[in-house]
């Protein structure tokens, strides 16, 4: 895979965050799923269609996709972190599914085959790219006359009421990690639906659509699990590296405690959890 401007963004899925989300895929998979159901549904994919899964991680929305269009059609996933893709294939293999496929590409410059696609889809994959233009032109050209986008991007850190609880609380005692700023290439870099908007039409895509999405998210099973989950997050573990003993310590007391209101016979749930469904055609 050549280099590309998001050069940064692939070295970090490859060899920070890649190693996490596999470590905690069934976790992950857990915590967006009525995200990833409000995708599928939205994308009203048929048997016998062609499906792109952009950022596609560990798998699950791939295969799901490959299931619906099934007999006839087949599914295929790209991201750019191996550790990722390996584990979406053997899921894949495991699931019996021999219509799906997995690449590692860049999707803002690889050369996808013309009108090859019916769909893409995407669940919290498209928000990285360094050239948002040149990356949904790129994957407007992979799509068919009349072919779909439908994907789903957190609405800012304000919407993401599963980290940011935590992540306010421990902030005084260890800092804000890097690479949040919103609109910029990371998790909130298509924050502003207007711009969004701007960018899909100005791609060659029409008829946009774009939907406020509120779910609630399971983030542990209890306190501890929870805590534990969010400080093994890269962007988190690093700020906790970085500090001195006693406010790692203050940080994770403080953590704990704004977990504690969160608690309940169903685990740490959170419901201010908002992120946007974006709809266009080609």
């Amino acid at each position: 895979m050549r280099q590309t401007a998001n050069a940064e963004e692939i070295r970090y899925w490859a060899q920070v965050e890649g190693p996490h989300y596999v470590a905690e895929a069934e976790r992950y998979d857990a915590l967006l799923g009525a995200f990833s159901e409000a995708l599928l549904e939205a994308a009203h994919l048929r048997p016998g269609e062609r499906v792109l899964d952009v950022g596609c991680g560990t798998g699950a929305t791939t295969i799901e996709a490959a299931r619906r269009v099934l007999p006839d059609g087949a599914a295929i996933g790209v991201d750019v972190s191996p550790p990722m893709l390996d584990l979406a294939r053997k899921r894949a293999a495991a699931a019996g599914l021999d219509r799906v496929e997995f690449r590692r590409a860049d999707a803002q410059t690889h050369t996808f085959d013309e009108g090859r696609f019916d769909a893409v889809i995407s669940r919290n994959g498209l928000m990285f790219f360094g050239d948002p233009h040149a990356a949904f032109t790129n994957l407007a050209r992979a799509l068919r006359p009349g072919g779909r986008i439908t994907f789903v991007a957190p609405q800012g850190a304000d919407r993401s009421e599963w980290i940011m609880v935590a992540g306010a609380a421990a902030a005084p005692h260890v800092g804000i990690p890097q690479g949040l700023a919103p609109n910029a290439p990371g998790p909130y870099g298509l924050v502003d639906p207007d711009r969004t908007r701007g960018i899909l039409q100005g791609a060659g895509f029409a008829d946009v659509g774009i939907e406020e999405l509120t779910r609630p998210v399971r983030v542990g099973d209890d306190v501890e699990d929870a805590l534990s989950f969010i400080r093994s997050m890269p962007r988190v573990a690093g700020l906790f590296a970085a500090a001195p003993p006693d406010k790692q310590a203050a940080a994770i007391e403080a953590a704990r405690e704004a977990l504690v209101p969160y608690a309940g016979p169903d685990g740490v749930v959170m419901h201010n959890n908002g992120e946007w469904l974006v709809t266009a055609s080609r």
